[in-house]
């Protein structure tokens, strides 16, 4: 039987990869809202012993992942892969709030904030890059009438969260030493190289399809043409994308008049800006050039700063709707 709203105001709410990119953006969403402490907690992979780590500045124990009891939980936020799926699952169907983060957990539809307020309790936020992408496609669609689209996009280490992070700088450091390269978490050299997506290690060398059907369902549009085109660039944070798309009606204006009207949107005025440490703080997109190849294409490249940050707060909107924060 679901738990009552009452009940899980006030709940426990776990973070289940919390060392994770996502885990990261959880953390730092759920601070924003004002969540204390007292309610959180925290976990990593099955077969990490306890981390020391921080939560709204506090320090804070990182638990084993096979320590969760999920059914003494209000909401649990997977933010990355291997878990304990069958486990999972019948916690949603006690009445436990379970978001995927991840892309992994079967049976998990795409988030409806009025389907968990009408009691649905395994929910799946989209993937950053897919937030990013039908951010931007939507309004093209309402003003182009949008026929096929492909999307090349570049990611950062920050995807792979501290881990990626301090990997990346590491084998930086390395290099410039003519030393051996640490390769735990890329499964190669990353730093002063381009990783395609094939070369991916774990889930993310699959990425892309995930996010072309994601695209489809935000969009409404399960028939469109999408491809997705994927790597991993050198860089510590954001996304930059290429995009083409391929449209029933209007060009270039009226692809820019669309975009300018979106609120987290910025069109730049500029013609030399679009570096990605040009990026716009927070989830906002950046969307730097815009013009037309060829007769009924048009051409995009947009960065943004942070689009971990969007899906954080989509997975907000989830336990909102639950009534848990």
């Amino acid at each position: 039987m679901a738990r009552r709203s009452a009940d899980l105001a006030g709940g426990r709410i776990a973070v289940l990869g919390a060392l994770s990119s996502a885990g990261a953006h959880l953390r730092a969403a759920l601070a924003d809202l004002g969540i204390p402490g007292s309610r959180i907690e925290l976990f990593g992979c099955a077969r990490d012993a306890a981390l020391l780590s921080e939560y709204d500045g506090e320090a804070r124990l990182i638990q084993p992942a096979l320590e969760l009891d999920a059914l003494a939980q209000a909401a649990v936020f997977v933010c990355e892969s291997g878990h304990d799926e069958a486990g999972l699952a019948r916690a949603a169907q006690a009445g436990t709030l379970v978001v995927d983060l991840s892309g992994s957990l079967a049976g998990a539809a795409l988030l409806d904030p009025d389907a968990v307020r009408s009691g649905a309790r395994l929910v799946a936020v989209p993937h950053p890059v897919s937030t990013l992408l039908a951010a931007i496609l939507a309004p093209l669609d309402a003003a182009l009438g949008v026929v096929a689209a492909s999307a090349f996009v570049l990611r950062s280490a920050g995807d792979f969260g501290k881990a990626g992070l301090e990997e990346l700088r590491e084998q930086t450091i390395r290099l410039l030493r003519f030393e051996s390269t640490p390769t735990e978490v890329f499964g190669r050299q990353l730093a002063f190289n381009v990783l395609p997506e094939h070369l991916l290690p774990g889930g993310e060398h699959d990425a892309s399809r995930r996010i072309a059907g994601e695209c489809r369902a935000l969009l409404a549009a399960p028939d469109l043409r999408l491809t997705v085109s994927i790597a991993l660039a050198p860089t510590f944070l954001g996304h930059a994308a290429a995009l083409h798309v391929d449209g029933a009606r209007g060009g270039t204006s009226e692809a820019r008049a669309a975009l300018a009207e979106v609120a987290g949107i910025e069109v730049a005025g500029d013609p030399d800006a679009g570096a990605t440490l040009e990026a716009p703080e927070g989830d906002a997109i950046l969307v730097a050039r815009i013009d037309e190849p060829a007769p009924g294409t048009v051409r995009l490249w947009a960065v943004a700063g942070d689009a971990g940050a969007a899906s954080a707060h989509r997975a907000m909107e989830a336990a909102a709707a639950a009534g848990i924060v």
